[in-house]
This record gives structure tokens, C-alpha cells and sequence, in this order.
């Protein structure tokens, strides 16, 4: 008995000396480098005390973030608080948001975005070489569009419909990242007046902020049931007359309509018309024909009631979820209630809330046939650079890869022509016509928009929304598609249109001043 135990003692022993021995084994060899690495190291966290860190530049080489060691720590300087929200900070103390942290391994030089170069940088075990970035946003867009949001609360996004290359994407109220970037001492006082604010100037509007989008979301509407076939161009509805002001009766809750203003009659109006005037009676019934399982189907085609996100992993940027019914306990969206609910959804109330980037990629999808580019805002990685000029040495390049076909060329066109007459037609021009871009100076180009603007319930001011793009006459070649929210802005035709429209114009002028 004596001898059977002191043998399974032993066998006991040996078993556990081979679980030690293969573990030391793993992580000494094979997972050495992880574990060496990983950012809650603390040998990983003293030596990026000191750690030289890549530059960011914008499209056209202009610095945008850079780092200098001094009395022993790196501290991070930005040259523009319109960028904050989409950099983020890099902080000593409070780690890293935006794209310092999506791409905070290839900045320190943990890692080299090119697989095999990695590879042999861990094999030969090379010193960290950090790397530059050079972003798709022009910083002449950018600090335009920040200039046109002032001191409103709200968010602008701009992007290439053909390529998902961001032009231009600010947040206000914004905020330097500067001083909590710094001295991890004195950045502590910096982050607690940040976070006490009560404009809540860390939130990043443009990819986090949630919002009724009102209107803008008729766009969405109209593409998902012309694909369909639940209605055509020349679709109308016998009853919508007499409802604009009767009101829309559905399962014993009544529709209204909003105050058409501008001496405008009620008529039986066909697509481009309902759009001009942007007829929620109109709207309703299209959403209802279209039914509550192919409207969620088509809004997950879209990119709503899953996160989005800019780039590709692993350095992608994540992008909050827009929901067109309820959230779901599990995540996604919730099927509709009742068909009050999908009425209401069909013109932008209801349960739905956007943020701007996703509406500014349903204007892109129009734009761009159809075809929803991958939005992408770091071009390439290149060389480090010491000073403020960007390096040639160009390491990796992105694109947005293509895109994903979510409607047919054809009811894309359709849908552009409305967004056009929502603009420029004399009916439309009554409501949207403050974001003809021809008003800020760049003629014979069409543009194409709608208007929001969306109602909060109470005595709250509502947002205002546009949505738009140009060139956007037939046969050109769209260039820019925006997405404007200004929260509690009131009148979309008023506040959120000219904006858009200036900011189109701009980019379209520093185009033809760059010859592109």
C-alpha cells in the first residue's frame, strides 16, 4: 500500500514538473514576445515613458502630431484641435482613443503593418522603428468645416463616394489633446475638466453620437423600396391628398403631417415631388408597402443595427451602431412593434437613431451608384520622420477596397434624380435650396440633398440634418458626400443645409485649384 502511494506520488510529481517545465517553455519561447509587448507590461509601460512615437500628417503632409522626449518623457504635441476626435491622444496616463490607439503598434513600432517584415523584425528581435501616418482628410477641409460648426454642438462627415476615402470629419465642441498627453503629473487636472464639461466635449459626434435623423432617412427609404419594387417613381397614393392634412390613420394612431410652409398645397404626389417636399404622409405609405421584414433587411445591407467601422482590422476605428427599430438585448435591431412603428421609422422617428457617419454613407451609396464604399481614413504608412516633413519611404498603403453593391444602378439614379429636384427644383429649392453649391460660387455643377429635421419630444429644439452630395448632375462623377448634424440646430433648411452646401463647394474648389 506504502509503495503503490509513494508511486503515485511520484507520477503525480513528474506530471506536474512536465506542466511547469512546458509552460516556462511557451512563454519564455513562444509567447515571449506577446508577453513582452503587451501594453499592460510594466517594463512596457516604463519604456514608452520615453519612446519615441510616429508622426501623423495629414493628405497633403502637414503635421498634425508629433513627439519629443524632454527631462526623460515623450510628450505629445497636436497642431489641430479638429482633428482630435479622429486622432484621439496617446497619453501617458490615460492610454490611447482614436487612431493612436487603432494603430498605436505600427506608431510605437511594436509592429510593421507589412506581415512579413513583421515577421522578421520578432525573429531577429529588431528594436521598435516607429512609423508615420499620413491620413486621407485635407486639413483645408477639415479646419473649413470646423469653421462652419463654430460654436454649435454637432458633427460634420465628408467623404469620397467612389473610394470611402474621408475627407474631412470633425465633432464639436472639441478640446487639445495636448495636455493630457504630456507630463502624466499635470494631465490629470486636464482630463477632470474634460470630463466634468457640460458639453461633453470627449464625445466623438461623428462616429458615437446617436441621433434621430428625421428626413435624411427618406433617402434610405425610397432607395429600399424602389430595389424592392414596392413602388416606382411615378407611385402614388389616392388617399395621401386629403391625409396631408386629415392625417394618416394607422392601426388607430394618426399620422401627421409637418407644416409644409411656403404656401404649399397638398397634392397627389409621385416620388421627386414627395422628396421636394419631403411629404412624412408620403413616406409612411411607402414604408408600409415595402413591409417590416424587407425594411430591416435592406437597413442591414446599409450598415445599420451592426457596428461600422473605419478601416480595416486590426487597425480599424470603431464606428457605434445605428438601429432603426430597438436594440436588441443581444445586439442588432429589434423587429418592429407595429406598423406605426415601421410608419414612423420611414421617415426618420420613431426608434430610429443614426450617427452622422452612417448617414453619410447612405448619401455615398447614392452617389456612388449604388455601390456603399468602405470608409478608410489613414492612406499610408511611411518612414518615421524627425521633423515636420513627411517621409517619401512609403511602407503600406490602404484603400477602401471596392465596396459592397446594396441597391441596382438604376434605382441608385432614381433616387439621385429626387435628391437633385429636392435642391434645385423650384419646389424643392423652397425647402433645400441653401445647399445648391452654385450659391457659393461654383457653377454648372448640380447638386443632390435632403434635408431633416428631427423631432425630440418635449420642448426640445430639434436636430438639423443634410445629407447630400455633388457633382451631382446625370453623368458626372460625385466627389464629395457630407452629412451635417447640428444637435437642437432646428430647420435642416435652414441651419444644417448651407452648411453642407459650403462645405461641397470648398472641397470642390480645392479640387480645381489642385487640378483634380
Amino acid at each position: 500500500m506504502i509503495v503503490t502511494n509513494a508511486r503515485r506520488l511520484g507520477l503525480y510529481l513528474l506530471l506536474s514538473f512536465a506542466l511547469v517545465s512546458g509552460g516556462l517553455a511557451y512563454w519564455q519561447v513562444v509567447d515571449a514576445q506577446q508577453l513582452a509587448s503587451r501594453p499592460d507590461n510594466p517594463e512596457v509601460i516604463a519604456a514608452r515613458r520615453s519612446a519615441p512615437r510616429g508622426s501623423i500628417f495629414d493628405a497633403t503632409g502637414k503635421l498634425l502630431a508629433s513627439t519629443a522626449i524632454s527631462a526623460g518623457l515623450a510628450r505629445r504635441t497636436y497642431t489641430d484641435a479638429a482633428f482630435t476626435h479622429l486622432l484621439g491622444y496617446a497619453s501617458l496616463r490615460f492610454g490611447a482613443t482614436g487612431l493612436e490607439q487603432a494603430f498605436d503598434d505600427v506608431l510605437s513600432g511594436r509592429s510593421d503593418p507589412n506581415p512579413l517584415r513583421d515577421i522578421l523584425d520578432k525573429a531577429l528581435s529588431r528594436p521598435p522603428e516607429p512609423k508615420d501616418l499620413s491620413l486621407t482628410l485635407d486639413q483645408r477641409l477639415q479646419d473649413f468645416v470646423a469653421k462652419q460648426l463654430g460654436a454649435s454642438v454637432g458633427a460634420i462627415v465628408a467623404l469620397d463616394p467612389r473610394t470611402g476615402a474621408l475627407l474631412a470629419m470633425t465633432s464639436t465642441p472639441t478640446f487639445d489633446a495636448t495636455p493630457i498627453s504630456g507630463d502624466p503629473n499635470s494631465a490629470g487636472g486636464a482630463m477632470t475638466r474634460l470630463q466634468s464639461a457640460a458639453d461633453r466635449p470627449l464625445i466623438d459626434r461623428a462616429r458615437q453620437g446617436s441621433y434621430t435623423p428625421g428626413s435624411v432617412m427618406k433617402v434610405f427609404t425610397a432607395a429600399a423600396a424602389l430595389d424592392a419594387g414596392a413602388i416606382t417613381p411615378e407611385t402614388t397614393f389616392p388617399d395621401q391628398p386629403k391625409e396631408e392634412t386629415q392625417g394618416f390613420t394607422v392601426q388607430g394612431f394618426r399620422i401627421t403631417e409637418h407644416d409644409l410652409g411656403q404656401g404649399v398645397q397638398p397634392a397627389l404626389w409621385p416620388l421627386s415631388p414627395a422628396m421636394q417636399v419631403s411629404s412624412n404622409i408620403f413616406f409612411a405609405h411607402v414604408g408600409l408597402k415595402l413591409g417590416a421584414e424587407r425594411f430591416l433587411e435592406y437597413a442591414r445591407r446599409f450598415g445599420f443595427c451592426a457596428p461600422l467601422q473605419i478601416g480595416d482590422s486590426p487597425n480599424a476605428l470603431p464606428v457605434g451602431t445605428s438601429y432603426v427599430t430597438a436594440r436588441a438585448s443581444g445586439g442588432g435591431c429589434t423587429p418592429f412593434a407595429d406598423d406605426v412603428e415601421l410608419a414612423s421609422a420611414s421617415f426618420g422617428q420613431a426608434q430610429v437613431h443614426v450617427t452622422p457617419l452612417q448617414m453619410a454613407l447612405v448619401a455615398a451609396t447614392i452617389a456612388n451608384g449604388g455601390v456603399m464604399p468602405h470608409p478608410y481614413a489613414v492612406a499610408d504608412v511611411r518612414a518615421h520622420a524627425a521633423g515636420a516633413q513627411r517621409s517619401d519611404a512609403v511602407v503600406q498603403r490602404y484603400s477602401g477596397g471596392g465596396g459592397s453593391q446594396l441597391v441596382g444602378g438604376q434605382v441608385a439614379d432614381e433616387v439621385r434624380k429626387a435628391m437633385v429636384d429636392a435642391v434645385q427644383a423650384p419646389l424643392g429649392s423652397l425647402y433645400a435650396g441653401a445647399a445648391a453649391v452654385r450659391l457659393y460660387g461654383v457653377s454648372g455643377v448640380d447638386t443632390a440633398g435632403k434635408t431633416g429635421t428631427a423631432q425630440r419630444g418635449g420642448n426640445l429644439a430639434p436636430h438639423s440634418w443634410f445629407i447630400g452630395f455633388a457633382p451631382a448632375q446625370g453623368g458626372g462623377t460625385p466627389s464629395i458626400a457630407v452629412a451635417v448634424l447640428i444637435e437642437g440646430g432646428g430647420p435642416g433648411s435652414g441651419n444644417a443645409a448651407p452648411i453642407g452646401g459650403r462645405v461641397m463647394a470648398e472641397w470642390l474648389r480645392l479640387q480645381s485649384a489642385s487640378g483634380g
